[in-house]
């Protein structure tokens, strides 16, 4: 039997998303359910448990967070793709403070279930090829990738949330950057924004 079209999935997330957002990941699978408009037998129709709801919505705003980034110019020097994602990764992020909030919070408290944080990574593939292809070329200090990777995830979200203009964005930035990268690849000052 076909499910109706009024009940999508996709409701179900916002709804989610925004109870989470609001109250924590702690409200219950009822209180989603009437938020979206469907009964709880609908909602586990959809998502057969409360973690593969998690793990539906991880993936969802991640998937929407990796459109954001999009593809990044191979021909551009890794410094100025660098500052592409950030660029786009912040302007995603004040555009859907509710998923970028929702995200860190089941990211931070290891919330989603292992597939659905590898399927996150995947969505963000071009920014981890980036910072592959920089380990390989010397351009970034020799640390493992995932604490590079962590680190440069924490300091977006903290330029989230600290709400940085455009010229403390610019600073956060090159702090970022001169932090990762080798001695010969630092800069002096502040690389600007680049158009997306």
């Amino acid at each position: 039997m076909a499910r109706p079209k009024e009940h999508k999935p996709e409701t179900i997330l916002a709804a989610a998303q925004a109870l989470f957002h609001q109250e924590g990941v702690g409200v219950s699978t009822a209180r989603i359910a009437k938020a979206a408009g469907v009964s709880n037998g609908t909602l586990f129709n959809y998502f057969p448990t409360k973690q593969a709801l998690i793990d539906a919505l991880y993936v969802s705003i991640k998937s929407d967070l990796g459109q954001a980034v999009g593809v990044l110019g191979s021909d551009d020097p890794i410094e100025q793709r660098m500052r592409q994602v950030w660029d786009r990764w912040l302007g995603w992020a004040r555009v859907n403070p509710e998923g970028h909030h929702v995200v860190r919070l089941l990211h931070g408290a290891r919330l989603a279930g292992e597939q659905a944080q590898v399927e996150g990574m995947t969505a963000l593939q071009p920014a981890i090829d980036l910072l592959n292809q920089a380990l390989a070329e010397g351009v970034l200090v020799d640390l493992p990738l995932d604490y590079l990777g962590g680190l440069i995830e924490q300091q977006l979200d903290l330029a989230v949330v600290a709400q940085l203009d455009a010229d403390q964005a610019d600073i956060a930035f090159a702090v970022l950057w001169n932090g990762i990268s080798s001695p010969s690849n630092q800069t002096t000052s502040p690389l600007k924004r680049v158009s997306a």
